[in-house]
């Protein structure tokens, strides 16, 4: 067992712990990320000189490394410590997320979009002013390049081209659409074309062939391994990929504020410890909440949180398909989003059109691959109430989830059958929700009685320990939420940086 020292130490890199290690790097201080997940194999991390990579789960890959690991209750299977997916599975509500560094940027579609009600961080906190977040929703697009997705942009297919043919009816496509991080082609000779970031970095345009949920090999869909982590790298921040934390203890040393990091290291099963008097939970709303439970039932550990586990959603994620007669084009070749269409010109529910790129590279039967080159992949999702919660026992997370007390799932249902209806095909609609977008759980609130984080995303009780995840969101933003975890995570850490420098 080793020690080490950091101004901060940062767990998880998906958006909230890379932007918050960026933040904290480019404002003087000693940053140490620590991520459970590997490096992802893709264009812009190795133009950076990263040598461990593990590779995406496309082609015979998906044997290997789709799946990291399953939980069933207390029943958790491994499969592969470098696999891309973890799978929660509740009677109510699966859970999927990443792990990698980069976290959730690489398993999303690339939409960017303000949260569903524009009061989202209004009376959050008496000290909380909603501009002070709202501010850098402009700043993060910009820094993933992202643009507002139109009928101009050089795409072989979009929700407009699907719905083109489409009699008047309930469903049309959105207007406006939502922003997209995917660096898109102007004309069809620049497909693929590749340019240089700042630094070196390289990335490409979309190819339209495998930018999907399975990851982005060229770097055409924005991820923040290389929007956020890549200016700091080894300059002010050090990002220890493959260590998995298992506590967090109070106190650096004998009588000293801070706190005291246990971790190992998943390739040799080293157990170390690293000592700071800031700590960042930036581990995703489940392993973050896992950490914020067990870490306060150890000994030495942290100030139990009364409301830990308490409004907690799924974002309302509903997943469900439109078939097609015709694979003309393939969904095969198309950017990860289409675009979104509204019902009736209701801004609620948000409903999504994807594509398939990458998914004819899996070791699939030609029937299989036939049927899902003609499938438009749909995404449902709106506010839940946030009347769920989770719940710790005995080393495991629980959470106790009712569909059929979330009214968006009905919402969204009717969407997906009205887009049927009008276009006369088949469409469907999973039975049990599973989400990609789980936040809450350690929200944030006015005092310890109605939330587990202040308005500078601060632990109550726990003084120098923050949430910069969706774990703190105090609301389901209703539309993709990364938008909206950026600029918490942007606020968490500048207001850190402020008092820290």
């Amino acid at each position: 067992m080793s020690t080490c020292d950091a101004d901060v130490v940062i767990i998880g890199s998906g958006f909230g712990g890379s932007i918050a290690a960026n933040r904290l790097a480019l404002a003087g201080l000693k940053v140490l990320v620590l991520e459970r997940g590997p490096w992802r194999d893709s264009l812009p991390v190795r133009s950076m000189g990263i040598a461990n990579r593990a590779p995406f789960p496309y082609g015979m890959k998906a044997v290997t490394h789709l799946l990291r690991s399953i939980h069933f209750g207390r029943r958790n299977l491994t499969l592969n410590r470098s696999g891309m997916f973890e799978l929660f599975s509740y009677p109510g509500l699966g859970v999927l997320v990443v792990s990698a560094v980069g976290g959730g940027s690489h398993g999303w579609a690339g939409m960017l979009a303000p949260p569903q009600d524009p009061a989202y961080w209004r009376e959050r906190h008496p000290d909380l002013n909603p501009a002070e977040i709202e501010k850098y929703y402009d700043k993060v697009l910009a820094d993933m390049e992202a643009v507002p997705l139109t009928q101009k942009h050089w795409l072989p297919q979009s929700v407009w081209t699907h719905m083109a043919s489409l009699p008047e009816g309930k469903c049309a496509p959105a207007d406006p659409q939502p922003y997209m991080a995917i660096k898109v082609p102007n004309a069809k000779s620049e497909v693929g074309r590749v340019s240089e970031r700042s630094g070196g970095v390289k990335r490409q345009t979309c190819a339209f062939d495998g930018d999907s949920f399975l990851g982005s090999r060229g770097g055409a869909k924005a991820s923040v391994d290389f929007i956020y982590l890549a200016p700091v790298l080894n300059k002010g921040a050090t990002v220890r990929e493959m260590c998995e934390v298992t506590r967090i203890v109070v106190g650096a040393a004998a009588g000293a504020p801070g706190y005291a990091v246990h971790f190992r290291t998943l390739r040799d099963g080293q157990k170390e410890v690293v000592r700071a008097k800031r700590i960042i939970l930036a581990a995703g709303t489940m392993n973050t909440l896992r950490l914020l439970f067990d870490s306060s039932l150890q000994p030495g550990g942290l100030t139990r949180m009364p409301t830990l586990g308490r409004t907690f959603g799924g974002n309302g994620d509903l997943f469900g398909a439109w078939f097609k007669e015709s694979a003309q084009p393939s969904t095969f070749e198309a950017a990860p989003i289409l675009g979104r269409f509204k019902v009736d010109g209701r801004d609620t529910p948000f409903v999504g059109m994807g594509g398939m790129p990458g998914m004819d590279t899996l070791p699939l039967p030609i029937f299989a691959k036939t049927k899902l080159g003609k499938t438009v992949p749909l995404i449902g999702m709106g506010a839940d109430t946030g009347k769920a919660s989770a719940r710790y026992e005995k080393g495991s997370l629980f959470v106790d989830y009712d569909q059929t007390q979330q009214p968006i799932f009905q919402e969204i249902r009717d969407a997906i059958r009205a887009l049927g209806a009008q276009s006369g095909l088949k469409t469907w609609a999973i039975k049990k929700p599973i989400t990609i977008h789980a936040w809450g759980g350690a929200c944030l609130g006015p005092s310890p009685d109605r939330g587990v984080v202040d308005h500078n995303g601060e632990v109550y009780g726990n003084p120098g320990l923050f949430v910069a995840d969706a774990a703190a969101l105090p609301a389901a933003a209703g539309t993709p939420p990364s938008l909206t975890i950026a600029a918490w995570a942007h606020h968490v850490a500048d207001s850190l940086a402020q008092k820290a420098t």
